[in-house]
């Protein structure tokens, strides 16, 4: 559950995702399958979507949302950059950004995976480029 930084939307966001983040993505994700009788997901399924580009653009919508809400930013603000940024855009260039913020919340940021060493080393808050792939 690690702050990262990634260059969307209008630059450098601070993005985290945390507890309340994954509680409220997973009401939020759900509720729209339980209104279709679709099958439930959880935060590995999301994964998988975002993997094979294959994810609903409002969960897409509302890992980035809440993610920037985990890193600081004020709702309305997160809202706005939603609306600026996402809205009426093609959601496949912001698979990316979602799944390393969904993954910095499920095992850290990209760097922390290569070992303790690594950890040790790390600064609190890691930077992260939109290239950068899991």
């Amino acid at each position: 559950m690690s702050e990262i930084e990634l260059i969307w939307g209008s630059g450098l966001q601070a993005f985290k995702f945390g507890l309340g983040q994954f509680r409220a993505l997973q009401e939020n994700v759900n509720r729209r399958r339980l209104a279709i009788g679709a099958p439930l997901v959880g935060p590995m399924d999301l994964v998988e979507q975002l993997r094979a580009k294959n994810v609903w653009p409002d969960d897409l919508r509302d890992i980035l949302r809440l993610g920037l809400i985990g890193g600081g930013m004020a709702p309305r603000d997160a809202h706005l950059e939603l609306a600026q940024h996402f809205d009426d855009k093609p959601p496949v260039p912001h698979m990316m950004p979602a799944l390393t913020v969904l993954m910095a919340g499920l095992v850290g940021p990209p760097e922390a995976a290569i070992g303790d060493d690594a950890k040790k080393k790390r600064p609190a808050s890691a930077k992260v480029g939109p290239s950068t792939s899991l």
